[in-house]
């Protein structure tokens, strides 16, 4: 059994022991997303063109830094790699000052139609819009960074250099927003599988929210737990004071929406054991806070 099939028996393992959970996210969680480099420059050149189309296709953009971050290599060559993409008609280079690059990459025609073949499900392409339009101007550093850490947990290695990642396949937020219409269900920012099968939703805290808003999105998390979309909610952020800040208000609506009465059901906005679900499936992760700081915000 070569490195690629023992990937995808491990991701098939993991996601069969979920049960019904994982079904609501296929195909999306058998699509193996980890970069394997091969045993030439030939087969490594391969591994990096079809992961790339793969990474562009599924989260919409990508730049320099991260392909440069998940291939181990400098950012002149992640550059020049996504360059070559470009002047093969796969993919469309973007300016713009919002990417830590002041540069992303979105699919072309030909990239698209290779995606499908890569990735065996229809992908989505309007062919009179420019490159520009393709892209959520106001989303980009945002959209960067959640795939950033998504492909970050993938890659994840122990000191001593072996593979020891935090979950083994995802689901992008433009992937759950289409499986999910219902507006009550929260879009979270993405979707792994841990080793153990559990289902995890994936959010990027990058910013201060007001405790209204912070309600709001409680909610939703309890309504995703009860209803079987996930089995925890883990928080990543650049941020220690915005993870501070999170837990704060936490602590204050955890203690307030007991006693606050919701006016369509007549009852408490959380019952007691709403609040013990919460408070033991958010999980506050500050392991890539500095990391975050430093690619995106230095």
């Amino acid at each position: 059994m070569n490195v690629y099939q023992q990937l995808q028996q491990t991701i098939n393992t993991a996601v069969f022991s979920s049960g019904k959970l994982a079904e609501k996210y296929q195909p999306y969680l058998f699509m193996p997303m980890k970069y394997i480099p091969g045993e030439n420059n030939n087969q490594t050149g391969k591994a990096r063109r079809e992961l790339t189309i793969k990474m562009v296709a599924r989260f919409g953009v990508t730049s320099p830094t991260l392909i440069a971050v998940i291939y181990g290599i400098p950012k002149r060559q992640a550059l020049e790699h996504l360059n070559k993409l470009v002047k093969e008609k796969l993919l469309s280079l973007v300016i713009t000052h919002r990417s830590v690059d002041d540069r992303v990459y979105v699919l072309d025609y030909a990239g698209a139609k290779y995606a499908e073949e890569l990735l065996s499900i229809a992908v989505y392409f309007r062919t009179n819009d420019k490159p520009s339009l393709r892209v959520n101007q106001n989303t980009i550093m945002h959209d960067l960074m959640m795939q950033y850490i998504q492909l970050r947990g993938i890659h994840n290695k122990a000191k001593t250099g072996e593979d020891n990642p935090y979950w083994i396949s995802l689901v992008t937020e433009p992937e759950f927003k289409r499986l999910f219409k219902s507006n009550d269900v929260r879009n979270v920012d993405g979707i792994v599988i841990e080793p153990t099968g559990s289902l995890v939703a994936i959010e990027l805290e990058h910013s201060f929210k007001t405790k209204a808003a912070r309600q709001t999105i409680l909610l939703k998390w309890l309504y995703g737990l009860n209803n079987g979309y996930y089995d925890k909610v883990m928080l990543f952020s650049q941020s220690l004071q915005v993870f501070s800040d999170i837990k704060r208000l936490h602590n204050q609506l955890f203690e307030e929406m007991v006693t606050r009465v919701d006016k369509k059901t007549r009852k408490a906005l959380l019952a007691s054991q709403d609040v013990a679900l919460l408070q033991s499936k958010i999980i506050y992760r500050t392991v890539l806070c500095s990391e975050l700081e430093n690619v995106f915000y230095q």
